[in-house]
């Protein structure tokens, strides 16, 4: 009997692995999107805090005093809206959490500026495959992490199973080295962006990823 160890590091792990591999399935130009998107994500929605939450908030309660700007009267005798998020815990936190997913799921359904299909398979295009691997650790290093620390924020407003609370609190946070791998990442980009600013619209071929030797006829 196998027995599988929740609380150690196998959820996390695993998670790596599998994003790792879909790297190398994919490719680098179609992984690159996801990667991008939920940088995006991790800076607006989990390190950036309630930032999101207060700007919607200031901006909804200054509508009826930017209506009266617009229309050349005295913004002085014009009170503010309440807030539209309720300044609780749960409310600010959910709509961070749905605002993280959202971007996350641009990433995956949307592989821009590039068209076409994924590599798909396992060989040839080696250092699309490789980039695309990094990219995929990249990825569920941010993953693991906000979904690790969305959960030390929502733990005590909800219940959940016991063994998927033993899963959610094996996963690490990663606050200690996730600026340094966003840098290196967008140093990644930055490079590959100049090194190949002549193939960086080009389309892939795509097809199941053989060994890139083809016979001739």
């Amino acid at each position: 009997m196998i027995t599988i160890d929740l609380s150690g590091p196998f959820v996390t792990y695993s998670i790596l692995a599998a994003l790792g591999i879909l790297g190398w399935v994919w490719g680098f130009r179609y992984i690159v999107s996801l990667g991008l998107l939920t940088t995006i994500a991790y800076l607006v929605s989990v390190q950036g805090g309630n930032f999101i939450v207060d700007l919607i908030n200031r901006t909804y309660s200054n509508l009826p005093r930017l209506a009266v700007f617009l229309t050349g009267g005295s913004t002085a005798d014009v009170a503010p809206l309440g807030p539209i998020i309720p300044e609780n815990l749960e409310a600010p936190l959910l709509l961070r959490v749905l605002l993280f997913i959202a971007l996350v799921a641009i990433g995956i359904g949307y592989s821009f500026p590039w068209k076409g299909k994924p590599l798909g398979g396992w060989g040839g295009k080696r250092p699309l495959r490789i980039l695309g691997a990094l990219t995929g650790l990249y990825t569920a290093v941010l993953l693991t992490s906000a979904v690790s620390i969305f959960w030390r924020e929502f733990a005590p407003t909800v219940e959940v199973s016991p063994t998927l609370a033993t899963a959610l609190n094996s996963l690490p946070t990663w606050t200690s080295i996730i600026p340094s791998t966003i840098t290196a990442f967008v140093i990644t980009l930055l490079i590959v962006t100049v090194i190949r600013f002549n193939r960086i619209w080009a389309v892939d071929s795509g097809g199941s990823g053989g060994s890139g030797g083809g016979q001739k006829k």
